[in-house]
């Protein structure tokens, strides 16, 4: 004997239905259901529901159930309370009320749209209906995109799970506050990566040190993971771990959202947004970093270069060090069968087109190390010392070096927008001489490819000059940023990448008074970050009693 088939009661409901309030709910869909299959003499009948799933999407537990059913040859009638239950998307329902569930022999009943595919007519309608669902999706959709990103840009946090390193204050909570238990951990990472050290070097020293990396210690907190989670090696982090706490500015305080999106309200593929999208809202929580910690981090990620095994110790200076006078950066030369007082910093230029372009700009790691050693401890004991002269001496100077390269950028911007605004008109004025046949298409197309040449260089050459003056009106001396920072780190016995980025900005090497000569002087101009350049002249009378053993001249050294 042949198998009885099922009378299937399906419903659905997503998120968004169930703000509607009650009457969509699952418990009513099943009431409307049983109650109207009793009614009409259904039998042998089998309530499946699919419950906070969207109707765009067909991805859904009861309803693959039911399709493997259907396919089986297992299914006599399927019923829904209407036909948004079945889906909101217009081409699929259409294909499966249409096409599909004929096919198949499956008699498809939609109470309260009075559709019943035993009657012909009841589905004249439909295609309407369809139709009207999906729009009612898509403005669904529309509708919690602009709530999602009101919530962001009040500072909102709209993921469930807190980033590593902090914790819920309740479970209903979406406020975060440090995890005592793991926050050392973040902290001590971007402590890592200051230092010199990347991702892989700090994921294998988390290893090493038995540090229970982030899925294991939340699934071992909450119980939820996910199906690639290996709990045979807790503590086996990664280089994207780490990567990825190195990336997170929630550490600083903040809240970021808006950081992923999705294809449509139909295509629910998450795809991440650029960085210039994101909905950046300042302290919202306490931080784990420090802002100066962060920026230090970041400036040894960007310039960090993998080295070779056997001269693991990092280029401090990457990132720093550049050419005095063609402005690339110095290169630094390294191998195994140098002694490491051989090391050497030369200009890119010269090693890559030689001495027609520029000259070599030599000079050793270790002579470099002791320069900007000696220096910084100058500075610092200046700044720590005479701390009001040194903050009227940085003040003054800075300010009217800034008006200068201020006023001189503001000329060129304007002439830059001035000369855009032109070619506008011209092109303009080019067309219509072309249109009126003035000009041979000929001359418009050589006239209007110089022009759009042009124009295309200052659309790209005005942002930068934007972004300059930016940087310079934020440059403004912060003194006292950096006495504070001087008196932190009052005795300085070593260089790290850490302590160089956190004073100094650049680097320049001059080229030898005498070229190619080893025992030429040659000029050394360090940059700090905070101050700029230090005026060694202006000050030397009120420094050299603190200091007297260390010499007049620091930064100009015979090689």
């Amino acid at each position: 004997m042949a198998s009885p088939k099922y009378n299937i009661l399906y419903g659905r409901l997503s998120q968004e239905d169930a703000r509607a309030g009650d009457s969509n709910s699952i418990v009513n869909q099943r009431r409307i259901l049983e109650a109207y299959a009793a009614d009409q003499g259904f039998d042998n009948t089998i309530f499946l529901a699919d419950d906070g799933y969207s109707g765009t999407s067909f991805e859904r537990p009861s309803w693959k159930k039911i399709e493997a059913m259907i396919e089986n040859g297992e299914v006599e009638t399927l019923i829904v309370k209407d036909l948004s239950r079945l889906g909101r998307e217009y081409l699929q329902v259409g294909y499966l009320t249409e096409i599909y569930l004929p096919q198949k022999g499956v008699r498809f009943i939609a109470i309260n749209d009075s559709v019943d595919s035993l009657v012909e007519s009841s589905s004249d309608f439909s295609p309407i209906r369809n139709w009207a669902n999906e729009l009612h999706a898509k403005d669904s959709s529309k509708k919690v995109r602009a709530v999602k990103k009101m919530q962001a840009e009040r500072g909102e946090r709209l993921g469930g799970r807190p980033p590593y390193g902090y914790r819920k204050v309740n479970k209903d909570s979406k406020e975060i506050v440090p995890d005592e238990e793991v926050a050392p951990v973040v902290q001590r990472i971007f402590q890592l990566c200051a230092s010199g050290k990347g991702p892989s070097q700090i994921a294998r020293i988390l290893t090493e040190d038995k540090v229970i990396k982030p899925t294991t210690y939340y699934y071992r907190q909450h119980g939820k993971g996910h199906k690639l989670m290996d709990l045979s090696r807790p503590c086996s982090w990664s280089s994207s771990s780490v990567v990825a706490i190195l990336d997170n500015k929630t550490y600083l305080g903040h809240t970021v959202g808006l950081r992923t999106t999705t294809l449509s309200y139909k295509n629910k593929k998450t795809v991440r947004k650029p960085e210039s999208e994101y909905a950046l809202v300042e302290n919202t929580h306490p931080a784990l970093i420090s802002k100066e910690l962060w920026d230090i981090a970041q400036n040894v990620r960007m310039h960090k270069k993998r080295t070779a095994k056997q001269m693991d110790e990092p280029n401090i200076f990457s990132g720093l060090a550049y050419c005095a006078d063609c402005g690339r950066s110095m290169v630094l030369h390294r191998a195994s069968t140098m002694k490491k007082s051989q090391f050497n910093f030369k200009c890119y230029t010269y090693g890559k087109r030689g001495r027609t372009e520029c000259t070599p700009h030599h000079i050793r790691e270790d002579e470099l190390y002791a320069i900007v050693l000696d220096d910084l401890r100058r500075v610092t004991h200046f700044a720590r010392m005479k701390q009001k002269l040194f903050a009227e001496h940085i003040n003054r100077r800075n300010s009217t070096g800034l008006r200068r390269e201020l006023n001189g950028l503001q000329k060129e911007l304007d002439g830059m927008r001035k000369r855009r605004d032109e070619l506008t008109r011209l092109f303009k004025r080019l067309y219509e001489d072309n249109v009126l046949g003035h000009i041979t298409n000929e001359q418009f197309r050589l006239l209007s490819a110089d022009y759009n040449a042009e124009q295309q260089a200052l659309d790209e050459t005005i942002p930068e000059k934007e972004a300059r003056m930016e940087k310079l009106r934020a440059s403004a001396a912060n003194v006292d940023a950096f006495i504070e920072k001087a008196k932190r780190y009052r005795s300085i016995d070593k260089l790290t990448p850490e302590l160089v980025r956190l004073f100094i900005a650049r680097i320049e090497i001059g080229e030898r008074e005498v070229k190619y000569s080893r025992n030429s002087t040659q000029k050394i101009r360090i940059v700090y970050r905070d101050i700029g350049e230090w005026d060694y002249e202006m000050t030397a009378e009120e420094e050299q009693p603190h200091i007297a053993e260390l010499p007049s001249e620091p930064a100009e050294i015979p090689a």
